[in-house]
C-alpha cells in the first residue's frame, strides 16, 4: 500500500480544486491510500519562526513525513499558484537543515475556469520546486479547464475529467511506488 498525501491549495470549502481532489481520491487505485493534509490553519511562514518553530508547523511537517508522496491540487491565481501553496512549501523547506523537500515525490494537479486550466501556475511550480530537491512527476499533466458541466452536484465529474483524473492518479501512484 502506498500512502499519498494531498493538499488543496484553495482555502474555500466549496472550491473546484477541492472537488477535483475528491474526484482524484475516488479514482485512486486500490493500492493507494490518499489522505488530505490540511493547510488552512498554517500561519504565514516568516524566517523569525526558525528559532522556535511553531507546533502547528511541526505537525504539518510530520504529516508530510508520514506519506510516500505528496500531491498538490491547486487553483491558479493571476497566472500563478496561490499564496497558501507557496506558504506550505516554504514551511516544508524550513528550518535550515530540517527541510523535508529533498527527495519528496511530488505531483501537481489543478482546476480553473481559465482557458488553459492551471497550466501557468503549474509551470511556475515546475520551475522553483526541482532546485528544492523534490522528485517531480513530469507527466501526465492534470490541468482542468472547468465549465458549468465539469462537476456535478453529487461531487462527481464529467466523463473526460474523471478519465483524466484516473489516468493521473494511476501514474502518480506508480511514480511514488517506484524505488
Amino acid at each position: 500500500m502506498v500512502k499519498i498525501g494531498y493538499i488543496v491549495g484553495s482555502l474555500a470549502q466549496n472550491s473546484i480544486n477541492r472537488k477535483l481532489a475528491q474526484v482524484i481520491v475516488d479514482q485512486a487505485p486500490q493500492q493507494a491510500e490518499l489522505v488530505e493534509i490540511n493547510i488552512t490553519e498554517l500561519p504565514l511562514y516568516d524566517r523569525h519562526m526558525d528559532a522556535d518553530f511553531p507546533q502547528v508547523l511541526r505537525e504539518f511537517k510530520e504529516q508530510v513525513a508520514a506519506v510516500d508522496g505528496l500531491l498538490i491540487v491547486s487553483p491558479e491565481h493571476n497566472q500563478s499558484f496561490p499564496a497558501p501553496v507557496k506558504n506550505a512549501i516554504d514551511v516544508l523547506s524550513r528550518p535550515p537543515k530540517e527541510g523535508q523537500l529533498a527527495g519528496l515525490k511530488l505531483g501537481i494537479a489543478g482546476a480553473s475556469p481559465g482557458r488553459f486550466g492551471t497550466i501557468n501556475g503549474q509551470a511556475q511550480m515546475r520551475q522553483f520546486l526541482p532546485p528544492q530537491g523534490v522528485k517531480l512527476m513530469g507527466s501526465p499533466v492534470l490541468a482542468v479547464q472547468v465549465t458549468g458541466e465539469t462537476f456535478h452536484e453529487d461531487g462527481t465529474a464529467d466523463e473526460q475529467t474523471t478519465a483524466r483524473a484516473r489516468k493521473y492518479i494511476d501514474a502518480f501512484t506508480e511514480f511514488v511506488s517506484a524505488r
